[in-house]
């Protein structure tokens, strides 16, 4: 089911040349967000984030050398990274056997296929039941982007999050716990249901045991393998 709020992407998605902002944000001070790589098209969100059952809410996208060289030269991986951008088409894209070496690609399989692989959680597993939003969409090589009020942007995220609740769905936060309950206070509320989990390091974004707890990680493979 989609959101209730416009998809401020869709026409990012369109965009033939940078800076790939979304026109809600066309007024941000790009001079206040020196981290900011606007040349990169955003990823808000990887995954089927309107139906999976298990969303991992991170901080941002990062930027590698890889990451940029592979983007700003390949075009096919540039059309999946905009095809990405509708909600209906999103997937796990990094994971496609051609993409799978970016750098994203090399981050999924460390933090998420591998931890997961051994515990019988497979690829198709994934590519149903996993998805990844993330609270600042716009890449950028350190998190140190000054915001005094999210963009406005953002708030299609904040909603993505919402449905997922709706959907009943595990929501694991493993990155800036306190920046998601600000922006989505339902997160409060739904923590108590036991399908809102908090990792134990947002240093270490890893879905394992250790970082989620055994009985919580055991819930986790239970719904990817649904």
């Amino acid at each position: 089911m989609p959101v209730d709020i416009p998809n401020p992407w869709l026409e990012v998605a369109k965009q033939k040349n940078p800076p790939y902002l979304a026109k809600c944000d066309w007024d941000i001070k790009l001079a206040d967000f020196y981290s900011l790589r606007v040349e990169l098209l955003p990823q808000p969100y990887i995954g089927k984030v309107l139906s999976a059952k298990v969303i991992c809410l991170l901080l941002n996208p990062g930027c590698g050398e890889t990451e940029e060289n592979v983007e700003l030269d390949c075009q096919e991986f540039q059309q999946a990274l905009r095809d990405n951008l509708d909600p209906a088409k999103s997937r796990l894209v990094h994971l496609d056997n051609q993409f799978d070496w970016t750098n994203g690609g090399k981050w999924l399989r460390q933090k998420i296929v591998n931890p997961l692989a051994s515990h019988g959680v497979t690829r198709d597993d994934l590519d149903r039941n996993f998805a990844i939003i993330e609270y600042f969409p716009y890449h950028s090589k350190s998190a140190n982007f000054n915001l005094s009020d999210p963009l406005e942007s953002q708030r299609y995220g904040f909603e993505l999050v919402r449905q997922a609740i709706r959907n009943n769905a595990i929501i694991l936060i493993m990155r800036s716990e306190k920046l998601w309950f600000e922006a989505v206070p339902e997160l409060a509320s739904y923590r108590q249901t036991g399908n809102c989990i908090l990792a134990h390091s947002s240093r270490n974004a890893i879905l394992s045991e250790a970082n989620l707890g055994a009985e919580n990680f055991t819930k986790v493979i239970k719904a990817l393998k649904s």
